[in-house]
């Protein structure tokens, strides 16, 4: 009995580890973002309002403000990793700034 408990403490405690991980150390995800897009702003969003000439977001932060905006905005209830998520997507589709190494998983290609 105090062995099964014992296992069972180490896997609370090893959960709870995992949980007390900040989310901006978990590298966002651009394929669960596009599909965050697609879903919810695409229907409203072309590719012109992205690409115009006089943008509004001027970095990597100004297009999480935005994506943060309209989260609130439509009530869309996305949490920080989703936003992130959302934020790679139009960052490595439309923008390409600079992205934060906590955000932007870098990839060796050796």
């Amino acid at each position: 009995m105090a062995g099964t408990f014992r296992i069972a403490a180490a896997a609370a405690l090893a959960c709870a580890g995992v949980l007390a991980v900040p989310l901006a150390a978990i590298p966002a995800d651009v394929s669960r973002g596009r599909a965050l897009y697609e879903l919810r702003c695409q229907g409203c969003h072309s590719e012109s309002v992205h690409a115009r000439v006089h943008r509004s977001a001027r970095d990597f932060d100004d297009v999480r403000r935005w994506v943060e905006r309209w989260n609130a905005s439509l009530q869309l209830r996305w949490d920080a990793q989703e936003v992130e998520d959302v934020t790679l997507h139009l960052n490595a589709t439309y923008y390409r700034y600079a992205c934060p190494p906590t955000t932007c998983k870098v990839v060796s290609l050796k």
